[in-house]
């Protein structure tokens, strides 16, 4: 079983990720929202949609939205918070390299829902099925890490606990992946758990080139959910808009 149909399953990837609330969702709502109003890219495909965060959000904002997830307790939990919250909000379980025989206006990949696959071959055949899926003049909108930012001020470890939970994260660089190794433990649990997460560290020039073959024109470079330009050295993200090409 891969790292993350492992660690997205659990129920200790909730509780540990808690602090995600709606209100960063709402901060880069309001950037989609600027970079690909509604009114012109009403279907929307949340690509890797996890709990629905973004997905739910951006469909009580008047998108007709629709996530896909690999995990199924994710998808299950993403309908449940949509129901809860009232937004019309579909939501599917599926691979992000495998196509939906449907097209969109829009698909966004948010909160660094990439680069989960060692081999770049896989990553890059996430970006070829958005393209597959967009209509014409569609866009695609990647929002990732600052790989440089990554390499240059990687915190090694931390340590904390909830509801009498303890978790301790170890972060290496290993072959170009960011990685964190978190271990639980405590008296609710039998023994110490141990889950894994990966990343891969890509910069911009390595998306400009297969943004380039995959058909897609890379037409904004963001750094932040205030929407301000990317730099290098100083941006939290690295927010990627592009366009599919006009034959």
């Amino acid at each position: 079983m891969s790292w993350f149909e492992e660690w997205f399953d659990s129920p200790l990837y909730e509780k540990l990720y808690s602090n995600r609330n709606d209100d960063e969702a709402a901060l880069l709502a309001d950037l989609i929202e600027e970079v690909i109003p509604k009114q012109r890219y009403p279907q929307l495909l949340d690509l890797g949609c996890g709990r629905g965060r973004h997905s739910i959000t951006l469909s009580l904002r008047g998108y007709k939205v629709t996530g896909i997830d690999l995990s199924q307790e994710a998808i299950k939990r993403a309908k449940e918070r949509a129901t809860e919250r009232g937004a019309d909000a579909e939501f599917l379980l599926g691979d992000m390299r495998s196509r939906l025989n449907r097209s969109f206006d829009a698909v966004v990949n948010l909160f660094t829902t990439f680069g989960y696959f060692s081999d770049d071959r896989e990553n890059i055949k996430v970006i070829y099925n958005a393209e597959s899926m967009l209509r014409m003049n569609g866009l695609l909108m990647i929002d990732y890490l600052n790989a440089s930012q990554v390499r240059r001020n990687l915190v090694s470890g931390d340590m904390g606990s909830f509801k009498e939970i303890d978790f301790q994260i170890n972060r290496t660089i290993e072959k170009d992946m960011v990685c964190k190794e978190i271990t639980f433990s405590g008296p609710s649990l039998k023994k110490p758990v141990q889950y894994t997460e990966k990343v891969k560290l890509y910069d911009l020039e390595w998306f400009e080139k297969v943004y380039k073959n995959c058909g897609l024109e890379l037409i904004a470079v963001l750094g932040d959910y205030a929407g301000d330009a990317f730099d290098t050295e100083k941006s939290a993200r690295l927010i990627m808009l592009c366009r599919k090409f006009v034959e």
